[in-house]
């Protein structure tokens, strides 16, 4: 079965909200049953909803979804002075389904597990660091590496996230960066690494990159070039885009952009998620924005474009065409 769309997820976040303020009446837990077998895809958007609040919270888990409001509402007995972290449970279920923190993605242990790495930043932190060999590596929002030198070898280890690397020169030491979907070899180079977990993006600014995948596949590419991989096959090469490198400076240059597209690459530096409506996904956008204040952004967007804001729940927002 498809995944569910985005009304019946805010359908399903609403239920959720309902049975866990502590107020539910038998009405409204009758009405929830009767929406839940109304369709598998309202199973469906309530068992994603359900799931990835678990995370944040332990309740009883159950097979049977017909006694799953009992539980919440029994649960809530114990969490009505917790109001405020429920709006945040629930931004975080409906977020962890349609936005950069999908349930797949596994974002919660990787936020817990990048606490154990050599060098890590949060969402929306970035960080620039100089290794022992002179090489320079700027992290961008919630990335994670491990650093291991050697006298035969300088590697990285990219966890998750995003990176941008400038190598110095070690004509005896080769400089390599692992991923989950293979290596890359720099020779004396400065490239971005960004890891989407179903595949790797590499752009090349200066210098030269290997790749060799999980099962080798084998490409190099030169100054200028980007590519991206997984373990399996390596896609064609693509013009590098500078503007993209102005990250390090905490901008998001569009250069002929989707709205979409912008967004998408916005969602990656806060914790809460904007969603855009497809009317207005296509829409072309120009000009320089600071990812440490999407409330700006949104503002900029919205004096330039045909879109409005819609706050939906705390920490989601929706775009939507304006009405005006």
């Amino acid at each position: 079965m498809a995944d569910p769309t985005h009304k019946t997820l805010e359908e399903a976040a609403e239920w959720y909200a309902i049975l866990r303020d502590g107020h539910a009446s038998n009405e409204h837990k009758l009405s929830w049953r009767e929406w839940l077998d109304a369709s598998p895809e309202n199973k469906k958007a309530w068992g994603f909803v359900e799931k990835i609040s678990h995370n944040f919270e332990s309740l009883q888990q159950t097979p049977d979804p017909h006694t799953t409001a009992e539980n919440l509402y029994t649960a809530n007995q114990r969490l009505r002075q917790r109001r405020r972290l429920l709006s945040g449970m629930l931004s975080i279920a409906v977020i962890g389904f349609v936005g950069q923190l999908s349930w797949n993605r596994k974002w919660l242990p990787n936020s817990v597990m990048a606490l154990a790495t050599d060098f890590h930043t949060g969402v929306g932190q970035q960080r620039n660091i100089t290794l022992a060999d002179g090489s320079q590596i700027w992290l961008n929002t919630a990335t994670a590496i491990n650093v291991d030198f050697t006298d035969q070898q300088r590697r990285i280890q990219l966890l998750h996230g995003e990176i941008y690397i400038e190598t110095a020169k070690d004509p005896n030491r080769s400089f390599v960066v692992d991923t989950t979907h293979g290596r890359l070899t720099a020779l004396g180079t400065q490239f971005n690494v960004l890891n989407h977990q179903k595949d790797i993006e590499l752009a090349v600014y200066e210098g030269s990159v290997s790749v060799q995948t999980n099962n080798a596949q084998q490409a190099k590419l030169q100054q200028g070039e980007r590519t991206r991989f997984n373990a399996n096959q390596i896609q064609p090469k693509h013009h590098a885009i500078t503007a993209r490198q102005a990250w390090r400076q905490g901008l998001l240059v569009a250069e002929d952009m989707t709205l979409q597209e912008l967004i998408a690459e916005l969602n990656r530096y806060q914790h809460g998620y904007i969603h855009i409506s497809d009317e207005i996904a296509q829409l072309k956008v120009y000009g320089s924005f600071p990812l440490s204040d999407p409330d700006r952004v949104l503002a900029m967007l919205t004096r330039v474009l045909p879109i409005q804001v819609r706050q939906v729940f705390p920490g989601w927002i929706k775009l939507e065409p304006s009405r005006s």
